[in-house]
């Protein structure tokens, strides 16, 4: 009955009596009904209308105008929320709501409950206020997302100055929002406290908790003897990291030799993390919550406290390191024919750089004199690389070509440059090294029936992708017509046409978009852009929580046959796999704004400059353009002279005796940048001629 009801309500019969009409029900009987429903948050009774409304669950988006939008998960059209009907919820929130009545457009709806809060800090500047009632301190959100007023409650114990940015756990009371003050940020001209303030906005905290500090004590700085019992001593291999110039962490490590069959021998050598990572204990707890170390501009916030990261569990040059090792025999066509997973110890004999490593391969004479004992075994790397990628390439790994940057920092923490990130040799040798690690580690771990945190990465939309592929066969890509799924084979296929191509960049963000999003799960998917069908992250455990996860599973269940334990893992890992999968994207997301605020802010210097840049994307409002330098910005319709016109199938503008496709390349002028915004606007140079002195000032000086 309580489904028919429900149905009843849902088509907008609202009224007790109606509801009792059209049913034939017994008027005490559906009473009973109906309050059941309210009681469980299926309908509501608004006693101004008289009438009862069905209950919806979905993220409001405020916008700062002061209206939302309501999305909910699997319908298509949005619900528009006037500012009074917002109730206590702010955007980003799940809420409660109801529908009530079709406005222009969309759907009204009024919030009746907020289900989870988006935001449960707030970093902003601490203000004070004087009154006769006596001084009350406030900290004024510096978020421009959640544009909010916090009353501070612990002002007199923390001692916080005022004027200063403060970082604060928030409390719901009503429609008042109470703080409590746990960390100062700075102030607002110190040196790199942009950047701290977006990681505290997306929660990533600096600090540890002092149960972890208290725990890390214990940990000893050495390798102490008896830890080696029952261990593989590899210390005699002439074992070596590859890593950045500016790395302060190694948690992995590389050894390789021919056998006598003339196969290859590949030793990977990983960071034994879980031998000083307690299951459960703080140190455990705390890297979980992170479930990640963050790398941003100037910094790193790391998973694991320093003490380990960058010292016991860091494969350091000439000292000995517990490890898991990978050992992988591979053959002349790169098959996998032998592999054995076991304890290890091992001592770095040299601390490579990418830099270093590609110049010996380029023949610098000075350094293969410098590292004579080790050219001949990077050579052989070289070798087996080629062939390990050769296979996955006929397998159909995708390798998308995605130009990134990074920002060089003055001392106040402005940005001084943008440069391009290089991808040489060594990079890609010990990429091809890791993934062959990974793929053999899962691989062990499915074939043996044993619960692992597996890298998925799950077909992509068909529907969407045959889009993209209709699309990009406009500008001259040669897609081969498909009866079934499409094979990252295609894709491959595709992306080998545009190499050197101008379109190559945006051909490229267009697959990519097409593309689920990799995830952790406990279950054994496969990874559809490697064309890998087992797949799991092993070989960064100082940095990534899954790979700790993964460890772990090794050592209890593999090494020491801990088989009681299976059933316990088997209920841990989805949830495991949900919270680490949340906090990547976290972490992307928080990496990808920082870099925003650093573009905006470094172009606020290039106002009024001409630029020549290629359009990446074309929206229904607008156009996103790149510079050479990697900075995007948008190209709004509003600032654009002239009636166009936007086409969503081909993607193009059409305009003023004028087209507009991806791939254009355009004049632009620089007309807005603000860190504080974090947006880059442009402008067509011809427009930007035409525009009086005035009008740029009304429209862009003071935005």
């Amino acid at each position: 009955m309580e489904e028919k009801i429900y149905e009843l309500i849902n088509h907008g019969v609202s009224g007790f009596v109606e509801i009792q009409s059209l049913l034939s029900i017994n008027r005490q009987k559906l009473g009973i009904i109906l309050e059941k429903m309210i009681e469980d948050d299926k309908i509501i009774y608004d006693k101004i209308d008289k009438g009862y409304y069905p209950l919806k669950q979905g993220k409001i988006i405020v916008k700062d105008q002061g209206f939302g939008f309501i999305t909910v998960l699997g319908e298509d059209e949005d619900y528009y929320v006037y500012p009074e009907k917002l109730g206590n919820s702010y955007s980003g929130d799940e809420v409660l709501f109801y529908p009530y009545g079709r406005g222009r457009k969309l759907m009204n709806a009024k919030v009746v409950k907020v289900i989870n809060r988006a935001h449960n800090h707030i970093i902003g500047t601490l203000v004070e206020t004087r009154s006769k009632k006596g001084i009350k301190h406030y900290i004024n959100s510096n978020n421009k997302n959640f544009n909010v007023k916090a009353k501070v409650m612990n002002q007199l114990s923390f001692n916080a100055p005022i004027g200063s940015i403060v970082y604060a756990d928030i409390n719901y009371v009503g429609t008042a929002i109470e703080a409590t003050i746990k960390e100062v940020v700075g102030f607002k001209d110190d040196p790199g406290v942009e950047i701290s303030q977006i990681a505290l906005e997306y929660g990533f905290e600096t600090k540890f908790p002092d149960e972890v500090l208290d725990e890390i004590k214990e940990i000893l700085d050495e390798v102490l003897e008896e830890e080696l019992i029952g261990r593989r001593d590899y210390r005699e291999l002439n074992v070596i990291t590859i890593d950045g110039d500016d790395s302060k962490d190694f948690d992995d490590a590389v050894f390789l030799e021919k056998t006598s069959e003339g196969n290859y021998k590949l030793y990977v050598f990983i960071a034994d993390v879980a031998h000083y990572v307690k299951e459960e204990a703080p140190l455990d707890i705390e890297a979980l919550k992170r479930g990640t170390s963050v790398y941003l501009a100037d910094r790193v916030i790391p998973m694991l406290p320093r003490k380990l990261s960058n010292g016991i569990c860091s494969l350091n040059e000439n000292v000995d390191r517990l490890v898991l090792s990978c050992e992988m025999e591979i053959d002349l066509k790169g098959n996998l024919v032998g592999y054995e997973i076991v304890e290890g110890v091992i001592r770095s004999h040299h601390r490579m750089t990418y830099n270093n490593v590609n110049k010996i391969i380029n023949k610098d004479e000075e350094l293969i004199n410098q590292y004579s004992d080790i050219v001949d075994m990077i050579n052989l790397m070289v070798e087996l690389s080629d062939i390990i990628r050769q296979r996955r390439y006929k397998k159909g790994g995708i390798e998308f070509e995605v130009d990134e940057y990074k920002f060089t920092l003055n001392e106040d923490g402005s940005p001084n440059g943008i440069v391009l990130r290089s991808r040489d040799t060594a990079e890609k040798l010990i990429e091809d090294f890791m993934l062959q690690a990974n793929e053999t580690v899962a691989y062990h771990m499915n074939i043996m029936n044993l619960p692992c945190v597996y890298r998925i990465h799950e077909k992509p939309d068909q529907e969407k992708l045959l889009n993209v592929f209709s699309l990009i066969s406009n500008m001259g890509v040669n897609v081969k017509k498909t009866q079934n799924d499409i094979h990252p084979k295609q894709i491959q296929d595709a992306l080998s046409q545009i190499e050197d191509s101008p379109y190559q960049p945006i051909i490229n963000s267009l697959l990519l978009r097409s593309m689920m999003k990799a995830k952790y799960s406990e279950k054994c998917l496969g990874h559809y852009g490697l064309a890998m069908n087992y797949y799991c992250h092993f070989t960064s455990p100082i940095r990534r929580y899954p790979d700790l996860m993964t460890h772990r599973l090794i050592k209890n269940l593999l090494i020491k046959s801990n088989i009681d334990d299976i059933q316990f893992y088997e209920q841990i890992l989805p949830d495991i796999a949900d919270l680490t999968s949340i906090q990547e994207r976290k972490a992307v997301e928080c990496e990808r704004t920082v870099n925003d605020m650093l573009y905006a802010w470094y172009m606020e210097k290039y106002i009024h400059k001409e630029y020549k840049g290629i359009i990446t994307s074309i929206t229904s409002f607008g156009m996103f353009i790149t510079l050479p330098n990697g900075v995007e910005g948008l190209l709004s319709f509003r600032n654009m002279n002239g009636y166009y016109t936007y086409n969503q199938d081909t993607m193009t503008l059409v305009g003023n005796n004028k087209k507009y496709r991806m791939g254009d390349s355009i004049d632009i002028v620089v007309v807005f940048a603000s860190r504080e915004t974090r947006k880059i606007d442009f402008m067509l140079k011809e427009d930007y001629n035409s525009m009086k002195e005035d009008d740029f000032i009304e429209n862009y000086m003071y935005k």
